[in-house]
């Protein structure tokens, strides 16, 4: 079972560091975006799958704020981006 546990976190961080260089090199905001609410996701996975190899629920409520932030965060930058363009036409 540790074996499971270090391929998935090794899979999390490699796709984090993928996911970081779009964060870095996306050239429009809305690939940054996008970039931050997939690094989100990479984080809450990764936490989610450490507090199921310790086998302890300590985490769970940093991980329903970071989902809830995560949400939020999508819902404002969309909201902006259609507000952007509507002014532009």
């Amino acid at each position: 079972m540790k074996w499971v546990t270090a391929a998935v976190l090794g899979l999390l961080i490699a796709a984090g560091v993928m996911v970081f260089v779009r964060l870095v090199r996306g050239p429009s905001m809305l690939d940054r975006a996008v970039a931050v609410d997939a690094l989100l996701a990479v984080i809450v996975a990764g936490l989610g799958a450490q507090a199921a190899a310790d086998r302890t629920p300590y985490s769970l409520p940093v991980l329903l704020v970071l989902a809830f932030l995560g949400f939020t965060g999508s819902v404002a930058i969309a909201r902006f981006i259609a507000f952007r363009d509507e002014e532009a036409s």
